[in-house]
């Protein structure tokens, strides 16, 4: 069946039309003339997969990556310039469809490194022909891919990870099948050219010959194991165990100097991070008291600590909280307090907020959060996402009391569909 691409859809994929239904296209661009096939029907729309491109977008180029089948980036096949366009695309629509917002938004900073600027992996390890190897799992599914190179890793994670493979082979590190013992997963962290592997297993010895192998690895500064007994989304299990070299990762921002525990977590894009954190401080009001929710190792917090008088940090995870207050004591900051605990619940505790930083996962605020919210009513709100949808929706459920006052994307994901956003939401009315 020939299709007339339209528009984007919000996961990469390219939207036609049929009576008057979507039709949602893996691989296809928007002004291109395709070839595809339906394979499933929805009551109101269906997806296909793209048979042959009959005409082609501008936008579209050869994938340079060896290893698309992983779907891990779903715009490898476009031009970055396209990319690009995706992003602004698919952040305009959803604020028009869902907060019922045509105004303006800020031109999408763009990523300086569209390759290579990822700082962390968390890859699954199986044995194939009797090696050990590190792959993906295919988007949506639990078949393991294994894959020498990833393009988008930084360098340095890719060179290391080759390295430890070879190391682990050495050593005969039995991996996890089945109801057995072995290795699940190995987690890779880069910050300012230093190395920290995390080791997922089952309870199990790993020699101190092999450790110190690793640590001999060039940059590799500090090896934890992660004992994971039961399968569950989060990738670390309860019991972190510390092996060797440095415990904690340092990371400067600015004139910040920042510690991470293995489980905490840190914008996986560096440079565009600083670049997205430098703004929300920029467009921070002076206040006499802030509130950042879902606060992490409290990076946005303290970088914003000189405009406010007092600063409190909300955090469900527990490391993140210890990392977070110990960077405060250890940059000076007196007057900045973080606790761990739900974001509604001790967000509706605090007696006075004058601004409200918010970074939530992609699910958005949730329900108790948005009351709390509504009932406190700060004067300006600093609304961080990862997903446009999401943002309009809670922008659209703030509307009676705020107003948007400026927004401006960030390429954080390059040859992915994901975009950040920064929406600065201001208090229109008197609270009550």
């Amino acid at each position: 069946m020939k299709l007339n691409i339209k528009k984007w859809g919000i996961n990469g994929e390219g939207i036609g039309f049929k009576d008057r239904k979507p039709v949602f296209v893996k691989g296809a661009i928007p002004e291109e003339l395709v070839d595809v096939k339906i394979e499933k029907r929805f009551e109101h729309y269906s997806n296909a997969c793209l048979i042959k491109v009959l005409k082609s977008s501008s936008y579209r180029r050869f994938s340079p990556c060896p290893h698309a089948q992983c779907d891990g980036c779903a715009l490898m096949h476009v031009n970055y310039k396209g990319q690009c366009q995706m992003k602004a695309s698919i952040l305009k629509q959803a604020l028009a469809k869902y907060a019922n917002y045509n105004g303006k938004i800020e031109p999408l900073v763009k990523n300086n490194s569209v390759f290579g600027y990822r700082n962390s992996c968390k890859l699954p390890v199986k044995k194939r022909n009797g090696e050990i190897q590190t792959g993906m799992f295919k988007a949506g599914t639990q078949k393991f891919l294994p894959i020498d190179r990833c393009l988008v890793h930084e360098k340095e994670l890719e060179r290391v990870r080759s390295e430890l493979l070879i190391c682990l082979r050495k050593y005969n590190v039995p991996c996890l099948e089945g109801d057995g013992q072995g290795l699940r997963h190995i987690v890779i962290k880069e910050f300012e050219q230093k190395i920290q592997i995390i080791l997922v297993s089952t309870p199990m010895h790993f020699s101190q010959s092999m450790i110190q192998d690793i640590l001999n690895l060039e940059n590799v500064c500090s090896v934890w194991q992660s004992i994971k007994i039961h399968d569950s989304v989060d990738i670390f299990g309860s019991q972190m165990n510390f092996l060797g070299g440095q415990r904690n990762m340092i990371l400067h921002i600015d004139n910040l100097k920042l510690e991470l525990l293995p489980r905490s977590f840190f914008q996986l894009n560096t440079s565009q991070a600083k670049n997205l954190y430098r703004t929300v401080r920029e467009w921070l009001e002076p206040c006499e008291s802030l509130v950042e929710a879902y606060s992490g190792i409290g990076a946005m917090s303290l970088l914003c600590a000189p405009k406010a008088k007092q600063v409190y940090g909300i955090e469900w995870i527990n490391d993140a909280v210890q990392n977070a207050n110990a960077n405060a004591k250890n940059n000076g900051f007196d007057h900045v307090y973080f606790k761990q605990g739900d974001a509604a619940s001790l967000f509706s505790k605090i007696d006075k907020v004058d601004a409200l930083i918010v970074d939530p996962p992609r699910s958005g605020l949730d329900s108790p959060m948005k009351k709390a919210i509504l009932k406190k009513q700060p004067d300006q709100i600093l609304y961080v996402s990862c997903n446009p949808s999401t943002l309009a929706k809670d922008i659209a459920d703030l509307k009676t009391v705020y107003a948007v006052e400026r927004i401006r994307p960030f390429d954080m994901f390059s040859q992915t569909q994901h975009v950040e956003t920064i929406v600065s939401l201001r208090r229109i009315q008197s609270k009550k």
